[in-house]
């Protein structure tokens, strides 16, 4: 079944244009989109006022909670493909140059069905 994966994330630490920052990650999602046979379509939309951005995927998954952690997972790898970190995961912080994406908690990733046309 098919499902997508929003996930709303603050971003911190980064330098120039959010968009930038963003894009970055865009483009690994593009990689893993194109090894990743789960990972069926991303976007991703930003807003500099807030320094928040929203990633989100679409993939196939046997149940909610593996199309959670496969949509999760992809995003994640993208941020860190892409030279960032994700509180959590390490300890990194802005201070150490490094551009910080961070998920205020599980709850606040929307994952829902898909319905096949």
């Amino acid at each position: 079944m098919k499902y997508w994966v929003n996930v709303p994330v603050q971003v911190t630490g980064y330098h120039g244009d959010l968009g930038d920052s963003i894009e970055l990650v865009v483009e690994q999602l593009a990689k893993l989109d194109a090894c990743n046979s789960a990972l069926l379509d991303y976007s991703a939309n930003s807003d500099a006022t807030d320094d928040t951005a929203e990633f989100a995927v679409t993939v196939e998954a046997s149940s909610l909670a593996d199309a959670f952690s496969t949509g999760l997972s992809c995003i994640r790898s993208a941020i860190h493909a892409a030279g960032a970190a994700t509180r959590g995961w390490d300890e990194m912080s802005p201070d150490d140059g490094v551009v910080i994406y961070q998920v205020d908690a599980d709850e606040s990733v929307e994952v829902r069905p898909l319905v096949d046309a």
